[in-house]
């Protein structure tokens, strides 16, 4: 009773970010993404500032993750429409199974 079984799609990619109190709070650790293999996935993250209606202009961030079984990898690219928002380099702990890598997206 101390764990919660937790059912994932396969193919499925999971962003865990670290804790935040309110969206404006920097924060040092990297975004985690865990990948469930067994099937092709995708996920687009969105980012935008979080406090303004700036996204309207293009103001915002997307990431498009696919996640190809047959080849075993992670294709990460900017989402058509978006751009860069600050920290120009991101750093992110990709999770399959027991393995860990960390990437850097820029």
């Amino acid at each position: 009773m101390e764990t919660m079984p937790l059912y994932v799609r396969a193919g499925s990619i999971l962003p865990l970010g670290p804790v935040k109190q309110y969206t404006g709070e920097q924060v040092d650790a990297p975004l985690t993404l865990s990948i469930y293999p067994g099937a092709d996935g995708s996920f687009l993250l969105y980012e935008d500032d979080g406090s303004s209606f700036n996204y309207r202009q293009g103001q915002w961030m997307g990431v498009q993750m696919n996640w190809s079984e047959r080849q075993r990898s992670l294709r990460l690219a900017l989402a058509r429409g978006s751009r860069m928002l600050p920290p120009l380099r991101r750093e992110l702990v990709v999770k399959l199974g027991h393995a860990t890598r960390r990437v850097v997206f820029d």
